[in-house]
Order: structure tokens, then C-alpha cells, then sequence
């Protein structure tokens, strides 16, 4: 398996654009383009220019948001084939932590280049450790990406001591310090929220706290960490304070702080699940034509009465996953769609599940009602692109792409001047395919022409539209461009106008044609009937109630199928860690 691959392709970008935007082509060529690259540079490693990344807004539960980044091309290429040329020793170094519970592995059929376990497995884990100890101490790092001091990086790795007095280039430490500056204009605090290689490095600077936290105890803790939250367990409360200020202390060491909000110490007993989680979960909707109406309405009522009572949990995201997570039947599709088009203007964090389960249902044939669907996309838009609320606006953008919506003449403007390449280039798209109303005025984009912009924040709309000579930019410019210049003459795109969401479901094949033959046309025919869900296979699985930074972060317990013949040994110590971890060798 070539990881620098699975991290360009399936772990760069965030996981809430929507789908029209692929780092596959970069993936596919990055060794040719390396070797390009290599006119750029006389140092060994190469010495990675200074770029600036773009900031993606995502909606989260209860009004609040996260600051994604869109890392430009040239650096995240070169920290993602550093990262991976230096998997072994990571993997070393991530072995030193007897807590940690969010260990990236890089796998191949993942739906990301870089997993970690999902919650649903921490629960147990949590349940079978915590068992004879009184007290609890849950905990968390206080923003713990935005506040990274990059230079602790090679602390982590090699002591500060060490590198305080090695700060050669070829030191890795140093390197990653150095790769993770300039992705972000050589800023030495922060890391982007993002791409997978953030939590990789995230995950160096944690393990190295975990170890020395350990130390200063006086042995093995009890207990997880979960990215940036603790759970430990004590036998007395006086123990639990000796590790709060001995992990204060660890993370001062490291320019960290405790998020002193979400900080208690607390009887083990009194350490329980979301119980929201359990009344849906236990909340099923009818299969059958009869019954299907009457509990969607029940269910996504009971929802909005939970999460009214639970404005920072992702009530809402979950009850959508779930309520679709059986076939809907046509004779109820109007009924839910009114409900999903309640839920997305009150919950904008659920509109890229809500868009995913509309354009699934299109394919197969199911009624669009447009003029409803529309004024939703509408509204949302008007509401939040005044705001620079990114996923709002480009998931409603998308929705018009994917559903024929119309986009009103003055939406056209707001997202014009919105500072978003990914809101732009959807909406440039929709202007080639004379899918607007009025025409955009380009000379908004004036400013960002130039060959430094490829640099800066705009990249991503400086490089693509540039290539296709959309909107007043030139491909002249982006061939003129170092770096740029070998992307583009490999035709390397960053956005996709044929791409479409993932469905939340497809047909079974096998059990399809069992019931009706090769004809797939006919295969439509089975959701008619009762026992519709036994021909079709669910991409999401409801259940799997996971963190909200790392929530689509999936197939994580998967073996790594395409490995290289070297390095089979230590992915099996690697599974028998975890093992130990998790506590599997007692059961």
C-alpha cells in the first residue's frame, strides 16, 4: 500500500466539501510530481515555499462552528510523503502511550487515508476499565489543534532537550516542524483541522504527554484519551487531583492548556452515556407501508424535543441518519421531505446527510418536490452567506447542482462575494451550465488574478478556475506559476463537475437479482415492497454515534489488505497493542 497515496487521496481535504472536490488526480500523480518539484529546490529535503491556508466555516451542533483548512497542494503533498516515508517510526513512538485510544492507522479501504476507532468501541472499553474505581477524571486539552506550538513537534519526538540542541533539517522532528509552518504562512501555532495529517501530528505531541503524564505518576494509568479528552480512574478522589495537576503541568510543558469548562472530578457511577442516544437508538421506523408515515412524524418529533433539551449534542445529524437508515416509501417521501426541509433550516449542520439522502432518492426515481427543496436552499442561502458560513452555503449550492434547483438573482451576488473557493467554483459551475439566472460579475475576483495568489488563501479557486479559464481567470497564469505550472500540465484537477454524493444506499446485487433477475431497471420494483431493506446494502450505520470533529471517520477496525511484505510484523505488534489497549487479551 503506498501511504503518501491514501493520504493525498482519501485524507487531505475536510470531510465536509462536498463531493465535487477530489484530491484523487494529485494522488495519482504525486511521484511525477515530486520529481518536478525538484527543479524548486537545491536542499535535501527539499525546502517547502511558504503558503497560506483557506479557512472552510462548518456548522456544528447548537449554533456554534469549526474552523476547517483547505491546505494549498504543495505543502500538504510534502508532508504527507514526509509522514509516510516515516510511518515506522511514528508507529514507535505512538506505542510509548498506554492511554491513548485514537491511534491513526493508514489503511486501504478506508473512507479516509488515516482512522482511528470509532466511540461506540471507546464506550465498552470504557465500561470494562473503569470497573472498581471510584472516582473518575474527565477532562479535555482546551482547542487543543488551533493552539499546537509546532515547535514542540520535535520535543514530542526526540526530547527538548535533544532538540533544542539538533535543529538540523534532516532531524524529522524538525522537518515535520518545518513542513507544518510553511502549509500555514510560517505560523508557529496551530495546526489545521482538516486533513488527516493534523491528527497524525497532533497524535506525536498527545502520546509524548501520555508518556511523561504516566511517569510522573509513578506507573500505568487506568483510563483513555480520545484524541484531546481523559478519562482516568482513581480509587480516591485525592488521586484523581494528583493527576488533574500533574496533566495541568504536562501540558503547560507542551504550550497546552486544560479546557477547565469540561474539567470534573466525579464517582464512577455517575459516568454515563448521552441518554438521548439511547431513546432514539431504541426509537425503530416501521418497514412497512402502513406503519412508515405515522413513526417517521413521531421519531423526528421526539428528535426536535431532544434536541431542544440538548443544543450541544448532534441530536439532529443523528436523527437524520436514522430515520433514513430504512427504505422510505413513496407514499410517504413528501411527508419526510417537509420534515428534512424543517430540520436543515433550523440544523444547518445536517444539510450535507440531508443532501445525500435527496440526491440518493432522485436517482432512483423519486418526486423532487423543487418548489419547496428550492426555498429551503434559498433561504439558507440568504441567511447565512452575509455570514461567510461556508458549509451552509456550499451544501445548498451543491443541492442546486445535484437537484436542477433554481438559485435566486440575488443569492447569485451574496455568493459571489462571499471569501470561499469552494462556494465559487460550484457557483462558476453552475454559470457553465447556464444553470443561473442572472450572469456573475466577475470583476469581484479582480484582485486575486495574479500568479502570488496561487499562494495565498485563494488557491484553490486561483488554480481551477484559472485551468478552465472560468470567471475571468487565465490558465496562462497558472502555467506560469512554479509548482502550479507541473499540476497543470498534468491536467491535476481539485474539483470534479461530474461527481455526486455518495448514496446512502445501493442495491444488493445479489439479493436483487435473486428476486428479479439482471434487469437492474426492475430491481426498482423490490421498494415497493415490505421486506425492501433486504435488497439494499446502507452506507451509514446510525448507530455509530462517534466524536463531531472525527464523526465520518469510518472502517477503523478493518485490516490493512495491501501491505507491504516489510512491513507486516509491525502492523501485528501494531493490532496487539491495541488488543492490550482495549483490553481484548482478559475476555
Amino acid at each position: 500500500m503506498d501511504r503518501t497515496k491514501r493520504l493525498l487521496e482519501a485524507g487531505y481535504f475536510p470531510t465536509q466539501l462536498p463531493a465535487g472536490f477530489t484530491t484523487k488526480d494529485l494522488a495519482d500523480a504525486y511521484v511525477a510530481v515530486l520529481a518536478d518539484w525538484q527543479q524548486h529546490s537545491v536542499a535535501e529535503p527539499a525546502k517547502v515555499p511558504t503558503t497560506k491556508t483557506e479557512t472552510f466555516s462548518v456548522a456544528r451542533a447548537g449554533h456554534r462552528r469549526r474552523v476547517t483548512g483547505i491546505t494549498n497542494p504543495i505543502g500538504q503533498t510534502y508532508l504527507s510523503k514526509r509522514i509516510a516515508d516515516n510511518w515506522g517510526e511514528l508507529l514507535k513512538h505512538y506505542r510509548k502511550s498506554k492511554l491513548s485510544a485514537s491511534r491513526p492507522r493508514i489503511q486501504a479501504r478506508a473512507s479516509r487515508g488515516a482512522t482511528i476507532p470509532n466511540m461506540k468501541l471507546h464506550t465498552e472499553f470504557l465500561l470494562f476499565r473503569s470497573a472498581g474505581f471510584k472516582y473518575t477524571l474527565r477532562t479535555d486539552i482546551s482547542r487543543f489543534f488551533p493552539t499546537i506550538y509546532t515547535h514542540s513537534i520535535p520535543w514530542a519526538l526526540h526530547s527538548k532537550q535533544f532538540s533544542k540542541q539538533n535543529r538540523g533539517r534532516q532531524i524529522l522532528g524538525n522537518l515535520l516542524d518545518e513542513t507544518s509552518r510553511n502549509l500555514q504562512d510560517g505560523q508557529t501555532i496551530g495546526l489545521p483541522i482538516g486533513p488527516d495529517t493534523s491528527h497524525i501530528i497532533a497524535e506525536l505531541i498527545a502520546t509524548a504527554i501520555d508518556e511523561q503524564l504516566s511517569t510522573a505518576l509513578g506507573g500505568r494509568i487506568a483510563g483513555l484519551r480520545y484524541v484531546d479528552d481523559y478519562y482516568l480512574f482513581f480509587s480516591s478522589r485525592k488521586e484523581a487531583e494528583n493527576a488533574l495537576a500533574a496533566l495541568i503541568k504536562q501540558l503547560q510543558a507542551y504550550e497546552l492548556q486544560i479546557n477547565f469548562e469540561k474539567t470534573r472530578i466525579c464517582e464512577t457511577i455517575d459516568l454515563t452515556e448521552d441518554l438521548w442516544t439511547h431513546e432514539l437508538r431504541a426509537f425503530e421506523v416501521s418497514e412497512t407501508k402502513r406503519k412508515q408515515g405515522r413513526d417517521i412524524h413521531h421519531f423526528l418529533e421526539l428528535a426536535k424535543r431532544i434536541a431542544a433539551a440538548n443544543t450541544d449534542e448532534s441530536v439532529m445529524l443523528y436523527s437524520v441518519k436514522k430515520s433514513a437508515s430504512s427504505i422510505i416509501r413513496k407514499e410517504h417521501w413528501r411527508t419526510f421531505v417537509a420534515h428534512l426541509c424543517h430540520v436543515a433550516i433550523a440544523y444547518p449542520n445536517t444539510l450535507q446527510q440531508i443532501e445525500r439522502i435527496l440526491s440518493t432518492y432522485e436517482r432512483i426515481g423519486y418526486p423532487i418536490d423543487r418548489p419547496s427543496v428550492g426555498r429551503l436552499a434559498n433561504s439558507i442561502i440568504e441567511e447565512h452567506a452575509p455570514l461567510n458560513h461556508h458549509s451552509e452555503v456550499a451544501w445548498c449550492l451543491w443541492m442546486c447542482k445535484s437537484l436542477d434547483l433554481e438559485l435566486s438573482i440575488d443569492n447569485v451576488h451574496r455568493v459571489s462575494t462571499m471569501n470561499s473557493s469552494v462556494c465559487s467554483l460550484i457557483l462558476l459551475d453552475l454559470e457553465q451550465s447556464q444553470k443561473l439566472p442572472v450572469a456573475i460579475d466577475h470583476s469581484i475576483w479582480d484582485e486575486i488574478r495574479g500568479e502570488e495568489h496561487l499562494r495565498g488563501e485563494s488557491w484553490l479557486l486561483c488554480y481551477e478556475a484559472g485551468i478552465r479559464n472560468w470567471g475571468g481567470f487565465q490558465r496562462a497564469v497558472v502555467e506560469s506559476a512554479p509548482y502550479f505550472n507541473d499540476l497543470a500540465k498534468r491536467e491535476i484537477h481539485f474539483y470534479s463537475t461530474d461527481m455526486r454524493s455518495r448514496p446512502i444506499f445501493s442495491f444488493d446485487e445479489n439479493a436483487a437479482r435473486k428476486a428479479k433477475g439482471e434487469n437492474a431497471e426492475d430491481w426498482l420494483s423490490l421498494l415497493e415492497r415490505d421486506n425492501a431493506d433486504e435488497y439494499v446494502e446502507f452506507d451509514d450505520d446510525p448507530n455509530d454515534y462517534g466524536s463531531v470533529f472525527l464523526d465520518d471517520l469510518d472502517g477503523a477496525d478493518e485490516m490493512e489488505d495491501e501491505i507491504e511484505d516489510e512491513d507486516e510484523d509491525e502492523d501485528e505488534d501494531e493490532d496487539e497493542d491495541e488488543d492490550e489497549m482495549y483490553g481484548y487479551s482478559d475476555y
